[in-house]
């Protein structure tokens, strides 16, 4: 496939967004994980690149290893370049993971596929978390931080999701976001689970197992701050911190997630 080959509307397009300020050794650190874990189904592969205009030529030299699209975004948010991509690359639906993502297990995205096309299915991720801004702050300071569920407050976390084009362009999903307010997108009172939700569709966590798991039992799941996170299909850098973190944090972040400490067991 040619990079300038037309978009095809009938494929799963599998967006990576590499924020180049990072550095090339992200997109080297995803394109090896993808190299070594098979998608597992047919997808098309765009390497959404923004940041500050520079020298690309890393991140063409590294994905000149594989068949994918470059697009150019320029500066924005995660979630401005998710919804840009969608209206420049159009596609029946889209997987789309931001730069510091790797995948973990062999056919995570077939995974990620299969719990997104089961009937009612608005929108599948890899973590999800209840983490409310209320977790932290007592009752007086809630004011702080309006335009948000106290916990618990469950919300597709967006290092790592999906969900159908024609879906994403009817949600209230505006482009030239701050960072709160991208944050809003992801986890607010009119955030993308909660939209998605009162449009009468579910949302799923898939784990390494290929179960997707239901909000209801996404604290079962081992795939965020919780069961060792053995069970995870997709990381990121906040599951790498909680990985790589003593007990008293792991714990902390565990109590942010779940209300439950890191090393409680759960029903299944």
């Amino acid at each position: 496939m040619s990079s300038q080959s037309p978009p095809a509307q009938g494929e799963l397009c599998l967006v990576y967004l590499a924020w180049t300020p990072y550095g090339v050794e992200c997109a080297q650190s995803f394109l090896a994980s993808y190299r070594e874990h098979p998608p597992g189904t047919d997808h098309r592969l765009v390497l959404a690149l923004a940041g500050p205009a520079g020298d690309r030529g890393p991140w063409h030299e590294t994905f000149a290893q594989v068949e994918h699209e470059p697009i150019e975004l320029g500066l924005g948010m995660d979630l401005d370049h998710y919804r840009t991509v969608a209206e420049r690359r159009p596609a029946a639906r889209y997987c789309f993971l931001n730069t510091v993502t790797t995948a973990l297990a062999k056919d995570w995205l077939r995974y990620l596929e299969r719990a997104l096309l089961e009937p009612g299915v608005g929108m599948v991720g890899a973590t999800g978390s209840y983490e409310s801004p209320y977790s932290v702050r007592p009752g007086p300071l809630r004011r702080l931080r309006p335009g948000y569920e106290p916990y618990p407050n469950p919300h597709l976390r967006t290092n790592g999701f999906a969900l159908e084009r024609e879906l994403l362009l009817a949600l209230a999903w505006p482009t030239g976001l701050n960072k709160l307010q991208a944050v809003g997108l992801e986890a607010g009172s009119n955030g993308l689970t909660r939209q998605v939700a009162a449009r009468g569709l579910d949302t799923a966590i898939v784990g390494r197992d290929g179960v997707a798991y239901p909000p209801e039992r996404w604290r079962q799941s081992a795939t965020f701050r919780g069961g060792g996170q053995r069970n995870l299909l997709l990381a990121d850098n906040r599951t790498r911190h909680f990985q790589e973190a003593g007990a008293v944090t792991r714990n902390a972040l565990s109590w942010l997630a779940w209300r439950r400490l890191a090393g409680a067991r759960s029903a299944a």
